[in-house]
């Protein structure tokens, strides 16, 4: 679910006909089987790998060191035929397959009631819980809502007048992408390329016309995963669904770059995405956790490498369906049992914390309970806890949620191609999830569990964690040198600086510089002055930045093509610093 019922004070979801005419829900069922003889393959065949996963997906199994095992073998195709034969007349098959789960060996199917009345019913599922090798069946039956569902306030976009503490490509985005970070990486280059994302959410309204996608579109890295609620498919359909999944997707790979007009840049805008829609905000329903296990299965088999999810799971429109906060153990529901299993599958997954914390549940929902799940809350850009942003601990006393980043007056995209701010952890969960990408981008051969390490190590709370922020917000250039990665130390020839690439090709025509602002003896709304000198200390380009209260992080400097040889880059922030001196920030680079 969205944050509709169990996760109040989401966005504003516009969204209408949500107290459409009332429809009769088909009933739906989990039966899950003994085993899996009789799936068709053999673990022992070295080709049965191609048979079931992708190549993608196999080469991530390679890389990271994870072999396959019965979990990724099929259900048995004998067993699903027996179930859906029960009860089946010259009017037509009763039992209808919905999913099939090849982690949990089951399948989930929908009884149609034009066919079989409560009676009937009762009668095909005796015979299904009756029949060689079921060994489970169980309802995940849901209703339509006995009244309308209340939508917040749309929340009011944010006059672009009013931001004026970043860089301009970055717009709005500028703050939640500052607080992490992010931006040191994103000037060395490392915005997610070759990263494939999978988003789990219950809609992507427009995200096919929407601007802020068609970089993404015109690259074809943003693809169709499936249709869940209707079977799975993968259809166009899911861009006329709800808007939710268009938002959360928006602040990972959005980018609008309007001349003198609208700006905007995701967390991970280099990234390529695969959609799944695995939530019906109509209804509040327990099979929707089993349409996400399907969803994640099928990400898995794809070669997704990182999953966001900003849906959670507490209360339902059939309260005997309702979880309990003492049941946030990260292993009792179905959808937080797949969450790790697709960790061990060698991805990274994140999740919102919920949006609870003002209501009476409180507390952080499934699938966020699990253990090698990031949960992750909401804070404002100043780093304050987000009122609505869920609490830990989970019910075994482990510390959740696990990471914060902006969920409060976070910048998105509308799918009307507007740029508002709106609130939930469905914001900080995804923006988090973009900037997590970037990372793992930087370091393509680290494992999952070695980006996640990362992460809460370099966090503000590491070494005092609480149940309200976690270990709190990450740092992206700390979790980058723990890596491994590059550092502007003076080991490596500078102090202050780092130019990337290094050595920078000899047809470039200009620098990409990452540097700390406390490293300039710069002022508030001072220029910056730039000087490349060669080994012979002739300057050979030089330029000044003017800027307002703004503090830079990244540059590009137009140099102009330089001769292969070894170059000094100057930076100064005080136009009296004298100019024989060396400088407070500089660096050495070479041109090849």
């Amino acid at each position: 679910m969205i944050c509709l019922r169990s996760l109040p004070v989401l966005l504003w979801l516009a969204v209408t006909g949500l107290a459409a005419d009332a429809q009769i829900a088909p009933d739906h069922h989990w039966v899950g089987f003994a085993d899996k003889v009789g799936c068709g393959l053999d673990l022992n065949d070295p080709e049965a790998g191609r048979h079931l996963l992708s190549q993608r997906a196999l080469d991530r199994r390679v890389r990271h060191g994870i072999v396959l095992d019965s979990l990724d073998l099929p259900v048995p195709p004998a067993r699903i035929s027996a179930v859906l034969s029960v009860g089946e007349t010259e009017a037509g098959r009763p039992v209808q397959l919905l999913h099939r789960s090849k982690w949990f060996n089951g399948i989930v199917i929908r009884l149609d009631t034009a066919l079989v009345d409560s009676a009937g019913a009762a009668e095909v599922l005796a015979g299904i819980a009756a029949l060689d090798g079921v060994i489970e069946t169980r309802s995940c039956t849901w209703h339509e809502p006995a009244r309308p569902v209340n939508l917040p306030p749309m929340v009011r976009p944010r006059s672009l007048q009013e931001h004026q503490s970043g860089p301009e490509g970055y717009g709005l985005a500028w703050d939640q992408t500052r607080q992490l970070r992010l931006d040191l990486l994103h000037g060395l280059g490392h915005r997610g390329k070759g990263m494939l994302v999978g988003v789990l959410d219950s809609g992507f309204d427009r995200v096919d016309t929407n601007p802020a996608f068609a970089r993404a579109h015109a690259d074809g890295r943003i693809t169709i995963g499936g249709n869940f609620p209707n079977g799975g498919a993968a259809s166009q359909w899911i861009y006329a669904e709800h808007a939710h999944g268009a938002m959360v997707l928006s602040t990972m790979v959005g980018h609008l770059d309007t001349p003198g007009g609208q700006h905007y840049l995701g967390t991970a805008p280099d990234a390529a995405y695969v959609l799944f829609r695995t939530e019906d905000v109509h209804w509040e329903h327990l099979v929707e956790e089993y349409h996400w296990v399907s969803a994640a299965e099928r990400a898995d088999s794809m070669g997704c490498d990182v999953l966001n999810t900003s849906l959670g799971y507490s209360l339902f429109d059939d309260a005997a369906a309702n979880h309990s906060p003492d049941e946030l153990d990260g292993n009792t529901f179905r959808i937080t049992q797949a969450s790790d299993i697709a960790a061990t599958k060698g991805m990274l997954v994140l999740n919102s914390a919920g949006n609870s914390g003002n209501s009476p549940w409180e507390k952080i929902t499934a699938p966020a309970d699990g253990d090698s799940v990031l949960a992750v809350g909401a804070v404002d850009v100043f780093g304050q806890h987000a009122s609505f942003s869920s609490y830990g601990p989970s019910a075994d006393g482990r510390i959740k949620p696990d990471l914060c980043a902006t969920g409060r007056d976070a910048a998105y995209v509308h799918p009307d191609g507007s740029i508002r701010t709106g609130n939930g952890t469905s914001f900080s969960s995804p923006i988090l999830c973009g900037a997590a990408t970037s990372l793992w981008s930087a370091h393509p051969d680290q494992p999952a569990w070695a980006i996640r390490h990362a992460l809460l190590e370099s966090a503000s709370q590491w070494a005092a964690p609480d149940t309200v922020r976690g270990f709190g917000i990450p740092d992206l250039w700390a979790a980058h040198l723990a890596l491994g990665g590059e550092a502007p130390e003076p080991e490596r020839g500078g102090t202050g600086l780092l130019v990337f690439p290094n050595p920078v090709p000899a047809a470039a025509s200009h620098l990409r510089v990452v540097f700390e602002e406390g490293n300039l003896l710069a002022v508030p709304n001072s220029p910056l002055h730039w000087t490349v000198r060669n080994a012979l200390g002739q300057t050979l380009a030089e330029g000044s930045l003017e800027r307002g209260k703004d503090v830079l992080s990244t540059l590009t400097l137009e140099t102009g093509t330089l001769a292969t040889g070894s170059y000094l880059l100057l930076l100064r922030g005080v136009p009296e610093e004298d100019p024989t001196t060396r400088p407070t920030a500089w660096a050495r680079f070479v041109v090849e």
